[in-house]
């Protein structure tokens, strides 16, 4: 299993929970997403796996290309994973429900860490009958039947096929 113990230590925190959509004008499975005024930015919490879709769709709507240029950035520091299409991340222990500063974070350390961290939920699950367990930011713990387990990465290069020009960029040193 890798040389990364770190990561096996990790909980598994819900990245979603409940009143975490503050703006108006929702897209489903998108927390908060938004657009910086004057910019073709726009913003948005980690999204589920059907969201991902969706802002992008937003993005695009009848005006941009499909197949235009878009840059995905990511800039969380803990690797994430979806589960059952809802996106689950690498937590430490001691920093479920907070903001998590884990220091000098690459990119290169996050792309590394995320299909670990896949391979850490793997087992958890196959020890657990096929259920995983995991935190949500209430440090209450739940508990799914693993269906589906797709890392960010695999997930982005799922919407490639509609949208070929999609371009994944991790970077923590954005934060």
């Amino acid at each position: 299993m890798g040389s990364n113990p770190e990561i096996w230590k990790a909980a598994a925190m819900a990245d979603h929970f409940e009143k975490i959509q503050k703006l108006p004008d929702p897209v489903p499975g998108v927390p908060n997403f938004r657009r910086v005024p004057g910019y073709k930015v726009y913003c948005c919490g980690q999204p589920t796996l059907a969201g991902l879709e969706a802002a992008l769709e937003k993005v695009c709507g009848t005006i941009y290309p499909k197949d235009g240029k878009i840059i995905w950035f990511n800039v969380r520091q803990e690797p994430s994973v979806y589960v059952n299409g809802e996106p689950l991340c690498a937590r430490p222990p001691n920093k479920i429900g907070e903001y998590a500063e884990l220091g000098a974070v690459t990119r290169d350390m996050v792309k590394t860490d995320e299909p670990e961290f896949l391979r850490v939920l793997e087992g958890r699950a196959k020890e657990n009958e096929g259920k995983l367990k995991f935190v949500d930011i209430s440090k209450a713990e739940k508990e799914v039947e693993v269906k589906e387990l797709k890392t960010l990465s695999e997930a982005i290069e799922g919407v490639k096929e509609k949208f070929p020009r999609t371009y994944p960029h991790v970077s923590s040193s954005l934060l």
